[in-house]
């Protein structure tokens, strides 16, 4: 039987004077903790919330030895992460899958013991190990002492972990939100944990510029994903608030490509991005899903460059 649990952070509104050993904190979101099957949960925003708030939706699966974590939302969160697991099992956290390297996603790494096993997509790897980078790719973050929390483990394109009713298999399909987008498929609790590309019902945020993502790529690579991971029904997105379900899935990625056939009919014909933007009109089975303004802008913009 599925659960929500609600947890209430605490909330200090400035530096309380009871001595150094006292130390002031923000103010922390509510997180929702959800099971989504057995030993598998989601810890999500509080729906009645709105923008970023702690971060993408973290995974929490229970194994026979240990906790494996899927995203570790904006750092600070670290310790919030560890107390919603403390309330599911006594057992320590002995691994954590990134489905990619942005900071709402891998933010709270550093805040885990670093005899954690990290597990990567290669092409994260590398966006966590530049020499510089922009605060979305949270690079900086892995420098200096930190730069033990850089991932051990990483893959080119499939690769599973643990056996039995443990076993995880990660799918890298190309490049789409980022260049190194993971799908993460938690096989007995017929679950995906799709990160970013697929973070909700609406056009993707695509980080071309910074994190090797591409506009044009995303829809092939949603085609890939719908045809290529076996045996799902349930969904978790990178920043819905709640579950969906694979059928969710499959027609993000008509609504998406859809998209892309728009825009590519309009620059055949001659139409500017702006006339191409006016024009497009989204299909009634979609009806779901939203294309909002700049989100449409931009991506229409990345597809007529060609990125």
């Amino acid at each position: 039987m599925k659960r929500m649990v609600c947890l209430g952070m605490v909330t200090l509104a400035g530096v309380v004077a009871m001595g150094a050993a006292n130390e002031a904190r923000q103010a922390r979101e509510t997180l929702f903790l959800q099971e989504v099957a057995d030993n598998l949960y989601m810890l999500g925003n509080d729906p009645a919330g709105q923008g970023m708030r702690g971060g993408g939706n973290t995974a929490i699966f229970v194994g026979a030895d240990g906790v494996t974590l899927v995203d570790t939302k904006i750092f600070g969160y670290g310790q919030d992460i560890l107390a919603h697991v403390r309330e599911i099992t006594d057992k320590p956290v002995t691994r954590i899958i990134n489905t990619h390297t942005h900071y709402d996603h891998s933010g709270g790494n550093v805040e885990f013991a670093d005899t954690v096993d990290f597990v990567v997509h290669e092409n994260t790897l590398t966006q966590m190990s530049r020499a510089s980078c922009e605060s979305v790719t949270n690079c900086d973050a892995f420098k200096g002492e930190n730069a033990k929390y850089l991932p051990k483990t990483s893959f080119a394109d499939r690769t599973s972990l643990g056996s039995g009713a443990d076993q995880i298999d990660l799918y890298y399909f190309g490049r789409g939100h980022t260049d190194g987008d993971t799908f993460i498929v938690f096989r007995n609790a017929h679950t995906v944990h799709t990160g970013d590309m697929f973070a909700r019902k609406g056009l993707p945020f695509l980080d071309v510029q910074n994190g090797n993502g591409s506009a044009l790529e995303f829809g092939e690579t949603l085609r890939k994903a719908v045809a290529g991971i076996p045996n799902v029904d349930t969904v978790i997105p990178g920043h819905n608030d709640l579950p969906l379900v694979w059928n969710d899935l499959v027609n993000y990625s008509g609504f998406y490509n859809d998209l892309v056939d728009q825009a590519k009919a309009s620059q055949a014909a001659g139409e500017t991005v702006d006339q191409a933007v006016s024009s497009y009109s989204r299909p009634t089975e979609y009806e779901g899903f939203v294309a909002e303004p700049d989100r449409l802008q931009a991506t229409v913009q990345y597809i007529f460059d060609g990125q």
